[in-house]
This record gives C-alpha cells, sequence and structure tokens, in this order.
C-alpha cells in the first residue's frame, strides 16, 4: 500500500476525504494497515501534543470494503508518555456505507496483555495522533480493501 491519498466521495462535492488501500496477508496471528494523523502540524520534526481530555466523543465518517472492523488508538509520542505498542484503543464494528460513528472517549482501553499501564485521560491530555487501522486478528484468508475517513472531531 501506498500513502493516503486525498479523494472526492461525491463526484462535485469539493470536500476531499482520506483514503487508504490495504492487503493484509494470510496466514498471520495479526495484520494490520496503519495511517497516522495528527491533530497540529509538527513543529521542528517533533510532535506538537494537544489537549483533548475535555471532550467526550470522538467523531469521524468512515466507509471501507473488506473489513468489517477497525481499530482506533489513542497516540502520545515526545511527552513523556511514550509506551510503544500499547496506547490505549478503541475497535468499533462498520456499518455498510458512508456513516457517521461516535466514538466515547472513555471506551479507549489499553489491551490486557500491555504491561506499561496508563490512564487513557492522561494520553488524551497530551494526545499527538490517532491511528486509524484496518487489521484482523487471526487471519485465515487474505483481505483487500480500502478505507475512507473524512470529519474527524473530538466533540464536547
Amino acid at each position: 500500500p501506498g500513502a493516503p491519498e486525498l479523494v472526492r466521495v461525491k463526484k462535485d462535492d469539493p470536500n476531499r476525504a482520506m483514503k487508504f488501500d490495504y492487503s493484509l496477508r494470510a496466514p498471520n496471528q495479526w495484520a494490520g494497515v496503519t495511517v497516522e494523523i495528527h491533530g497540529l502540524p509538527d513543529a521542528d520534526g517533533k510532535f506538537v501534543p494537544d489537549d483533548v481530555s475535555g471532550f467526550k466523543t470522538l467523531s469521524m465518517q468512515v466507509y471501507a470494503t473488506g473489513i468489517e472492523i477497525l481499530r482506533l488508538e489513542a497516540i502520545s509520542k515526545g511527552s513523556g508518555k511514550d509506551m510503544g505498542t500499547v496506547y490505549p484503543m478503541r475497535t468499533f464494528k462498520l456499518k455498510p456505507g458512508f456513516n457517521t460513528y461516535q466514538i466515547p472517549m472513555g471506551s479507549f482501553t489499553q489491551p490486557a496483555w500491555a504491561s506499561v499501564r496508563v490512564d487513557p485521560k492522561d494520553i488524551f491530555r497530551v494526545l499527538t495522533s490517532i491511528n486509524i487501522t484496518a487489521f484482523c486478528d487471526q487471519c485465515d484468508f487474505p483481505k483487500e480493501g480500502m478505507v475512507i475517513v473524512d470529519n474527524i472531531v473530538f466533540q464536547k
């Protein structure tokens, strides 16, 4: 897969959404393709944190083919919260079509196997990015498709 691209969801609509293609090979215990979205532009090559701890939901529009679930990860890099692959995450089921999803901020949790524990609110105080991952656990057969994401908004 290449880099994400900007696409039009509707032919005559000037709005553009982010699109990425994925290909997950099987058999595979865990496979995923991730895109990282920075909330604020980097400054001097460094991540810029943003405090989103006062928000209740993360809203986003998503259209996907070939998968039924997406994983979101709340990331904080370079602000004393670097934790490798154990950031708070939230997996959600996709519906057919281009839909708006309201993800409660309180629903982000670390996986049970995480050895370094952190309160997700501490990550949301210094959030640098959100990862969106098309994935499958215990992939028995290959999966290919695309994901289109638009209007990612933190809401009170």
